[in-house]
């Protein structure tokens, strides 16, 4: 019989597949001494990386009752908590922690955002160029031989905040830290057949 795929003990069963914002792959890190020249970094996560999702109901009172009918809209989604472990040279940490900066520079207070920028047409102008920090990223759920089962995709999300990183060396674990992620859409999608007797 075929080990359940429900079985979560090990920390690597959630991929989290991130397109990386184009405002940062406009720009040359000098710490790194390179340009985020690559597509989508990949960081492993775990936990429950996974909001709640609701189509809420309407209360309409008739007839001395109460009748529950859809809505027929979605509220807005809450943030997004992801665990991650950071990697040995922090990079993964250091690109999440370089697009938060683009929204509020941590040495000036300033922003990308609002820099004066020539439009097309010569003139000069302010815009607000929000879909080049947001992006698309993917959490993949993983079976046992990490295969992909199911996609839960986000879109216009961008990075709202880093946790504190929390490590001892008497305890001899991996260095976790936890990113929230704002975004507007989620989409999933079943990737695999699941043949629910073999769980």
């Amino acid at each position: 019989m075929n080990q359940s795929v429900l079985n979560r003990s090990r920390n690597d069963k959630f991929a989290f597949v991130l397109d990386l914002p184009l405002a940062l792959k406009k720009q040359t890190d000098l710490v790194m001494s390179k340009a985020y020249n690559a597509n989508q970094i990949q960081l492993t996560t775990f936990g429950s990386p996974v909001p709640s999702i609701r189509v809420s109901e309407i209360k309409v009172p008739f007839g001395g009752q109460v009748y529950n009918a859809s809505s027929l809209s979605r509220p807005s989604y809450e943030a997004l908590s992801l665990k991650f472990l950071i990697d040995n040279t922090y990079q993964n940490y250091w690109m999440l922690w370089k697009w938060l900066n683009l929204f509020n520079d941590t040495e000036n207070s300033t922003t990308e955002l609002t820099k004066i920028i020539p439009r097309a047409n010569g003139e000069i102008g302010i815009d607000n160029p929000m879909s080049d920090f947001t992006t698309t990223f993917s959490l993949f759920s993983l079976d046992e031989f990490n295969n992909k089962i199911v996609e839960f995709k986000y879109t216009q999300a961008y990075i709202t905040s880093l946790s504190q990183i929390d490590y001892s060396f008497q305890g001899g674990t991996e260095i976790i830290c936890t990113a929230t992620f704002i975004f507007n859409q989620l989409i999933v999608s079943l990737l695999k057949d699941i043949n629910v007797s073999n769980c």
